[in-house]
């Protein structure tokens, strides 16, 4: 039973296979898969701390924690002795990603919140797979795909993927907007095809505190989104495989309206007629 490949993360994103994100671009427009690919990327805009992987290597993989992050010293900016030792301290840690104090204390307030939480705790310390890579050939379109999940538990059958949140309580819309919904049955689908059979689970943090707690809950999505989610990817693929042969090169992708501005404008015109 295979369980999945061993590389660097860079490695798995380098893969031109498509993925889950790939697919979010498919679903606006599938030129933007090639934009992703060419498009320069502003290096001054990407060294802004991104909570969600700290939580995730703290949680899944500390030696990365180690390796990929640096806590500063708390010193006086104001100072030119301050200035000169951020400086040097920077130099020195080159390459890896700076937490202030006060953000390496929400980490670890985050991190002590899940592990205070029994189910999150449970999946976090269970024996599992953490970021393995699945690639395969899907057969209808013979298009090239890939996954890696955060989390991967064979005993339980269970995916766990890490996210954080502004507001568990809105979780729901995170769902929708960052279309999760497709994210599951790609994922499951995904190991079925290399002899798992596998649910996923969201291990989800509020990045925020409430009464001096950061919430902490475990979901599942119901069946029926989970379809949906399926049937999504399904076009989406389907409508890459139609681009990649030309059939909607011409096409230029139609701005989606809200669906209240529609029901306006129709009722504007049924007025005017």
């Amino acid at each position: 039973m295979n369980h999945g490949a061993i590389i660097p993360i860079d490695e798995y994103h380098a893969n031109p296979a498509i993925g889950k994100s790939t697919l979010d671009l498919i679903a606006r427009d599938p030129y933007l898969v090639e934009w992703s690919r060419a498009a320069p990327v502003d290096s001054d805009k990407m060294g802004a701390l991104d909570l969600g992987d700290a939580l995730h290597a703290i949680l899944l993989e500390p030696a990365r924690l180690d390796s990929d992050f640096a806590v500063a010293p708390d010193l006086d900016m104001r100072t030119n002795a301050g200035k000169a030792a951020r400086k040097e301290f920077e130099e020195v840690n080159t390459g890896r990603r700076i937490l202030s104090a006060d953000d390496h204390r929400h980490l670890r307030m985050m991190y002590e919140s899940v592990m205070a939480h029994p189910q999150a705790r449970a999946l976090i310390e269970a024996e599992g797979l953490v970021e393995r890579s699945y690639f395969w050939t899907d057969g209808p379109t013979g298009i090239e795909c890939k996954c890696r999940p955060d989390k991967f538990i064979p005993e339980r059958g269970l995916l766990i993927d890490v996210k954080t949140t502004p507001s568990i309580a809105k979780f729901t819309y995170s769902v929708e907007d960052f279309r999760y919904y497709v994210q599951d049955p790609w994922y499951c689908d995904g190991l079925k095809k290399f002899g798992h059979a596998a649910q996923m689970a969201f291990l989800v943090v509020q990045k925020s505190s409430e009464m001096g707690r950061y919430p902490v809950q475990v979901f599942t999505l119901p069946e029926d989104v989970i379809l949906f989610g399926r049937q999504t990817y399904r076009r989406d693929l389907d409508r890459y495989a139609r681009f990649l042969d030309d059939k909607e090169r011409n096409r230029i992708q139609e701005l989606s309206i809200h669906y209240r501005f529609i029901d306006q404008c129709v009722e504007s015109l049924e007025i005017q007629t």
